[in-house]
């Protein structure tokens, strides 16, 4: 069906009649139910061969298609138009530059505030070594600014070389300012003058550094009003609406004057190519390739050894030195080569890199292979990490909601987080950028260390300082990432919090201060990160059921209380609530609640309040699944106390005991019982014991292994009469009661054995065994009844062949054949099938011959595949006794089947 579907959508997009490929028309065009047709085509989007476009309704293209239509590699999952699908990729502005959203981010986002800054820009100073494409960027940002219209598209761009002026500040002025005719010998017309030509454009004045002090001098007049004479012509002022744009490859402070340097408000540094991520490197090395492969019409190729040289070796000509060395590796290689490839070995290198090579001695002792190209792109053009990071943590959500394994959850997330993170260090490199969100979460953190007792590395500082950095550069992306998984994170946010509340409330408060003090846009997946990364750092497993608030009045008696004890005890152990002074115990047992609806599977609450009836709170409360301590007098002496003693697992009453007598103040404390008493299933026959017995055993067998489930027998005629006034309720939280007879116990459910053995209360046990048993184990647990139960009735039938061994391969090729049919069979039809077989096979190894009738000639012309079927399912099991399953056998079976 999926190949069909592709063909109908790929045919329609080659006839261009898109509207054919929705939901509702796919599903009438192939006559298949549109619930099913949406399943498929979200699967193809999956696996990436069909692309979704996201206008109302839904359509859908191949993925080859749109590849083949744009004459690009790489396209997009989904789009919110055909119009944007079918939209040539085609870079402008700053998008040509390579590293504008990486490490040249901060750069591109200063260069179009200054020359959009209103109303007409503001001067702009690029300082960079030589080669880090002072000039490029200065073209780009002129041409950002005719792109956004802040320039109009007539506008100029023009450049001046300043160091052809550095001793003639006259020929400066006369070029930039113009001059009248006679102004000078060789005047002898008017010229307007560079300034005016720039007029409402920019004008670019390159390594303005050579310029001498009179000649910056009189740029002044010009930057502070707008003003000049034309050389030859003091009487009349001229004016031009012109942005400047300065480049310099020396120490701006020590070249320029400060009085110019006032002028110029924005100095914008530009990295150097040893400062540039590898990723850069490579597309650098990409694009310039590309170009040489387009200038001569021939694929490119490079030896391994050449690459790693161009991506490892220091350049001090930067950008513009890496562009001299690939075209001159391309002239070295142009005529060693013959055919429509040209390759490129360390020969072609030029001799001077080649000797910086030799000198620092990196000769790759390696086997030489060759890269294409166009391969490179594939190098760096991927995912973005930050995004791939958040993609693993939803897949091993999603794993989760398959496995309910919430360990390996936690486990696997810490280890892709860790991953990340070291990742980062590796790779990036410090900017100011890093640098100031290396201050702010430094002083985050000595706030969190402060009230937790949490501790980070300055590898932990460095790593979240650049985490941070890839948040506000692929702020956009993440955005869109985020809506598109928002439902996911906010459930997955919301079981961390359930079940590692410690955790929770820690990550929640860094992402509280990221906000406030660093203005970072907290997505639900950054809180989900920073959660998981907390519980790596606090991943003490002793308290998680366990815990413990100071509860006070006062503006911060609780948090001081709370904050002295974790950073004494060096770690989170203790929440705090503050209360108004005038709130009264019913007020703070409200308060209470609040903050441990956010808690599941609490089995110990310890609360220390500094006043109001123990009494009142621990019934307000209403707690039956958590033992309650509570002491009054809170301290921190006693905070101390408490929190060591839930360290070391001491019980609770011995702890509240040893508190008292080391505290040595007036203190009252009250224990309030965990009213959750242990599950159990009453084994209960009006038949006898001895049914009840045989019904025990095979429960116990049945249950998971690690479930904490008691069976117990009871004596019928004694349950009928007492109910649930007997000793056993008061001791266990009695899920059910299985037997032959209902008692008619009130509140307490009953399963009747034929129903548990024939799957009529599945749904039943599944109510009342789900707070014990996973999904999983549910499911085991079904499966071992009918299991069990069978091999209890096949036992008393079989007397030659053992029947645990024959009742498993009989299970396992049932299973199969449920498999190739594509259906379930009922525990009815189960049972029934392997009591059947399981004594059919005992019979067939005792007597091998059968008869043949008329009427299974007729079914094996009617149905071969179903004969198919049984034979491939049951071969194991004819191999092992030797047997064979008559054809009038797999008829009754087939009857048994199709009467599930």
């Amino acid at each position: 069906m999926e190949e069909k579907l592709l063909e109908y959508i790929e045919r329609n997009c080659r006839q261009e009649t898109y509207e054919k490929n929705t939901v509702e028309a796919i599903s009438q065009a192939l006559r298949i139910r549109r619930n099913q047709c949406a399943l498929l085509l979200r699967k193809l989007v999956q696996e990436e061969k069909l692309i979704r476009i996201e206008e109302k309704p839904y359509m859908y293209i191949t993925v080859p298609y749109l590849k083949n239509k744009k004459m690009v590699n790489k396209v997009q999952a989904q789009y919110s138009s055909l119009e944007e699908a079918f939209q040539k990729d085609c870079h402008k502005d700053f998008e040509k530059l390579v590293g504008y959203e990486q490490s040249l981010r901060e750069v591109v986002k200063q260069c179009k505030a200054t020359i959009a800054y209103p109303p007409e820009g503001l001067p702009l100073l690029l300082y960079g070594a030589t080669g880090t494409g002072k000039s490029y960027i200065a073209q780009l940002t002129y041409e950002w600014a005719i792109n956004h219209k802040i320039l109009q598209k007539e506008a100029r761009f023009i450049t001046v070389n300043c160091s052809e002026y550095a001793n003639n500040p006259e020929l400066l002025t006369a070029n930039l300012f113009g001059h009248v005719k006679g102004a000078f010998t060789g005047a002898d017309k008017d010229n307007e003058g560079l300034i005016s030509l720039a007029d409402q454009g920019v004008l670019f004045l390159d390594e303005v550094h050579e310029l001498k002090a009179e000649c910056q001098e009189k740029l002044f007049l010009f930057m502070d009003k707008g003003i000049y004479h034309r050389v030859g012509d003091n009487s009349k002022w001229y004016k031009s609406k012109v942005r400047l744009i300065f480049a310099t490859t020396e120490d701006p402070e020590r070249v320029l004057l400060k009085t110019l340097l006032r002028r110029i408000p924005m100095t914008i540094t530009i990295p150097s190519l040893e400062q540039r991520t590898v990723q850069e490197r490579i597309e650098l090395v990409y694009r310039l390739f590309c170009e040489e492969e387009t200038r001569l019409q021939r694929k490119i190729k490079m030896s391994n050894k050449v690459y790693n040289v161009l991506i490892s070796n220091k350049m001090p000509g930067n950008v513009g030195e890496l562009k001299s060395i690939v075209q001159s590796c391309c002239v070295n290689a142009l005529f060693d080569n013959e055919g429509n490839e040209l390759v490129i070995t360390l020969a072609s290198l030029h001799s001077q890199v080649l000797d910086r090579v030799y000198e620092k001695q990196i000769i790759l002792q390696d086997q030489e292979e060759f890269i294409f190209v166009d391969d490179l792109e594939l190098f760096y053009n991927h995912e973005k990490e930050i995004i791939q990071l958040n993609d693993e943590i939803m897949q091993v959500y999603t794993t989760y909601q398959n496995d309910k394994n919430i360990e390996k959850l936690m486990d696997d997330g810490k280890q892709i987080i860790q991953n990340y993170f070291d990742n980062l260090i590796f790779r990036k490199k410090e900017t100011p950028q890093i640098e100031y969100y290396k201050r702010g979460v430094q002083r985050i953190f000595d706030m969190v260390e402060s009230r937790y007792g949490l501790k980070l590395t300055n590898n932990d500082i460095l790593a979240i300082a650049y985490y941070l950095e890839e948040l506000s550069i692929y702020n956009h992306d993440i955005r869109k990432w985020s809506l598109h998984y928002e439902e996911n994170c906010e459930d997955l946010n919301q079981l961390l919090e359930q079940r590692y509340f410690r955790a929770a409330n820690i990550g929640l408060e860094i992402c509280t201060y990221l906000k406030s003090y660093l203005e970072v846009e907290v997505y639900p997946i950054v809180t989900v990160l920073f959660i998981l990364y907390v519980y790596n750092l606090h991943s003490d497993k002793r308290l998680q059921q366990k815990a413990c608030v100071v509860l006070a009045h006062g503006f911060s008696t609780a948090s001081s209380i709370a904050n002295a004890a974790n950073r004494f005890l060096g770690e989170y152990i203790f929440d705090a609530i503050d209360m108004p002074l005038h709130v009264d115990s019913v007020m703070m047992v409200e308060k209470l609640k609040i903050y441990l609806g956010r808690l599941e599977n609490i089995k110990e609450l310890y609360l220390l309040v500094d006043m109001g009836s123990l009494e009142e709170i621990y019934k307000g409360l209403n707690l039956d699944k958590t033992s309650i301590a509570i002491l009054n007098n809170a301290s921190t002496p006693m905070a101390l106390e408490i929190g060591n003693g839930v360290r070391m697992n001491i019980p609770m009453e011995e702890l509240l005991k040893n508190t008292i007598s080391n505290v040595k103040a007036s203190l009252m404390y009250h224990i309030e019982k965990n009213q959750n008493q242990p599950p159990l299933i009453l084994c209960s026959c009006a038949s006898g014991y001895e049914t009840a017995r045989k019904l025990k055993s095979t429960i116990e067998d049945s249950i998971p292994q690690n479930c904490s489930i008691e069976v117990q027998i009871y004596n019928y005629t004694e349950l009928l009469a007492q109910g649930n006034k007997n000793s056993v309720f008061e001791q266990y939280n009695v899920l059910c009661v299985i037997g032959t007879l209902d008692p008619n116990i009130k509140d307490i459910k009953f399963i009747g054995i034929e129903d548990l053995i024939l799957g009529n209360s599945a749904s039943r046990l599944n109510e009342y065994f789900q707070e014990y048993m996973t999904d999983k184990e549910l499911v085991e647990f079904n499966k071992n009844i009918l299991h069990n139960f069978s091999l209890s009735n096949i036992m008393t039938h079989l007397t030659i062949l053992n029947p645990n061994t024959l009742l498993e391969q009989v299970a396992d090729s049932i299973d199969q054949l449920q498999k190739l049919m594509k259906i379930n069979l009922s525990n009815r039809t189960s049972f029934g099938l392997y009591v059947h077989i399981c004594c059919l096979i005992e019979r067939l190894v005792v007597s091998k011959s059968y008869e043949t009738y008329h009427e299974c000639l007729d079914f094996q012309k009617e149905h071969p595949l179903f004969i198919s079927y049984m034979q491939r399912s049951f071969k194991k099991v004819e191999d092992f006794y030797g047997v064979q399953i008559p054809i009038e056998e797999i008829t009754y079976i087939y009857n048994y089947v199709q009467n599930n």
